[in-house]
């Protein structure tokens, strides 16, 4: 998250990763659905007010150790760690 010390008014570069665990048609509905929410008007001319791209990453192309590693942070995010 931004303080209002770090946040001048000045765009700069974000990266925003959120892993999920999800089938192929949920993962088309969520990307669906980030795709409203960061250009509600998909008919307007111009760029978008704010610039974004989104990749989706099949996580069967990732290593071994990075699908550990990404279902131990939903895991965490989720409560489901003791």
């Amino acid at each position: 998250m931004t303080t209002p010390e770090t946040d001048v008014g000045r765009a700069q570069l974000w990266r925003i990763t959120i892993p999920v665990v999800a089938s192929a048609s949920e993962v088309d509905a969520l990307t669906d659905r980030l795709v409203e929410t960061l250009c509600p008007d998909t008919a307007h001319e111009g760029p978008c007010p704010t610039p974004w791209a989104l990749h989706v990453t099949d996580g069967n192309s990732l290593s071994k150790a990075e699908q550990r590693r990404l279902r131990e942070e939903i895991a965490d995010t989720n409560g489901l760690r003791t």
